[in-house]
């Protein structure tokens, strides 16, 4: 049969199955996708099911059958969102805040801007009243020129209160203060050791020694491959005999061989080839060995000419320790941070120390004096303000971890769920976090037992709005 080749046939070819791969690959991901947002519409999940379906249509448009169901669970999925949105009026009026401000939050999550005015204006209503009153309003006076401007500024999850202290559970007044009380400086002395050049001795030279010793070392490798050379020699004669021995026995027989002398000359050419093969290595390895002894040889000329150009004796430095003691100096300022609270006052200890060494010049070192440096007192009190404030402002912190474990705590111990609720709300709103993941999955597992598992509740995203 005739094969016909066609130029770019080949390439064609590669080409189309290429093609047929990615196009099946296409499909199989299609046909998943379309699987998984069935399973999620047969369970109720309208809201995750549009999501399957819309990354199907993604990829094949043109599919009418995945079309009409995104429209299918659009449309129960909108039915959801209007009972959502009744709910959030029904926990509006009987004022659980927290509640209409998550069902709130997801209506407009899943609507435009503009399409419900009401629930934007309560969402942003509520957002506003309860981020006030979870969030730890701080009011805080203190001297400017201690602790510096906007003293809560860096500090995440609180209010600065501008108002008057009223009381209020999210409310904390603080005075702070800094009392200097100790000025010292502590000086001690520490010993060091160097060494300095204090003669010159005569010595015998140690690379005379270095020398005959390479000298010991390669007379002795001369003496081995000697005897190497010498045992290989005797190998090609050895060898050469053989070949000999053979090629004359071959000789004296010219004629018809029988049985028994052709499986002696067949004995006879096993025998030459290995001593052939014997005499070639041994000729190389005897080659081998010449240029090594030569190479050897010239080593030992020319580290017999280095050694006799080698004096014998050489002038060494002589070296010798000299002490000399460094004055370790250290400026300390210690001071008091005071804590006024409306329970009492919180002494928190301060101090900040500038160290610095100083000692004289050591002409026999080559080492120059190295003068006492200390900042001055007014860098140092700077330095004391600064931590001063640090030390405040990590107070707050504090303050603001316990605050909002005091929300979670309360929360926790709440009776009833709608109670409950609130108080994880208002702990959610307390810090930027939000709730742990654990309690986001509580508050949604609520919320869907309510309202049912149409829709999806990210609690930290729909407490921030969209």
């Amino acid at each position: 049969m005739n094969k016909f080749f066609f130029p770019g046939y080949v390439g064609h070819r590669t080409i189309v199955s290429l093609f047929f791969i990615v196009t099946f690959l296409s499909s199989c991901a299609h046909t998943k996708i379309v699987n998984q947002g069935d399973t999620y519409a047969e369970q109720g999940r309208y809201e995750l099911a549009m999501v399957q379906y819309d990354q199907a249509l993604q990829l094949k448009p043109g599919r009418d059958n995945t079309s009409d169901k995104f429209n299918q669970a659009q449309l129960a999925f909108q039915q959801w969102l209007q009972t959502i949105n009744d709910a959030a009026n029904v926990a509006y009026a009987r004022n659980q805040k927290g509640r209409a401000l998550v069902l709130y939050g997801k209506v407009l999550a899943a609507q435009g801007p503009g399409e419900n005015p009401q629930a934007e204006t309560r969402f942003q209503a509520l957002h506003k009243a309860l981020a006030e009153q979870s969030l730890l309003m701080v009011k805080a006076s203190y001297p400017v020129p201690i602790f510096g401007q906007n003293l809560e500024r860096g500090i995440e999850d609180i209010i600065p209160m501008l108002h008057d202290y009223t009381g209020l559970p999210n409310q904390r007044e603080y005075s702070f203060s800094l009392e200097e009380f100790d000025e010292e400086i502590v000086e001690w002395d520490e010993e060091y050791i160097g060494e300095y050049i204090s003669g010159s001795e005569i010595v015998e030279n140690p690379e005379i020694d270095h020398l005959q010793n390479r000298i010991h070392r390669i007379n002795r490798e001369i003496k081995e491959l000697r005897r190497d050379r010498k045992k290989y020699r005797h190998r090609i004669k050895d060898a050469e005999h053989r070949i000999e021995r053979i090629e004359k026995d071959r000789d004296d027989n010219p004629g018809p061989l029988t049985e028994k002398e052709y499986k002696e000359l067949k004995k006879e050419n096993k025998e030459l080839m290995q001593a052939k093969e014997q005499l070639h290595r041994a000729k190389r390895k005897l080659h081998k060995t010449i240029d090594e002894i030569e190479d050897q040889e010239d080593r030992l000329y020319n580290t017999t000419r280095h050694l006799a150009e080698t004096p014998a004796t050489i002038t060494v430095d002589v070296y010798s320790p000299h002490s000399y003691f460094v004055t370790h100096s250290a400026y300390t300022l210690k001071g008091e941070v005071l804590i006024t609270t409306t329970s009492g006052t919180l002494v928190l200890p301060l101090e900040v120390v500038d160290n610095d060494s100083y000692h004289d010049a050591q002409p026999l070192l080559d080492l120059d004096a190295d003068p006492l440096v200390h900042i001055s007192s007014e860098a140092i009190n700077a330095e004391l303000h600064a931590s001063a404030r640090t030390v405040v402002q990590n107070f707050i912190r504090d303050e603001v971890q316990e605050y909002r474990a005091n929300l979670l705590t309360s929360a926790q111990g709440a009776i009833g769920l709608d109670s409950r609720f609130e108080k994880l709300v208002s702990y959610g709103l307390s810090g930027r976090k939000g709730v742990s993941k654990r309690i986001a999955n509580q508050m949604e597992e609520e919320l869907q037992a309510d309202y049912g598992v149409e829709g999806e509740f990210p609690i930290n995203k729909l407490l921030y709005g969209f």
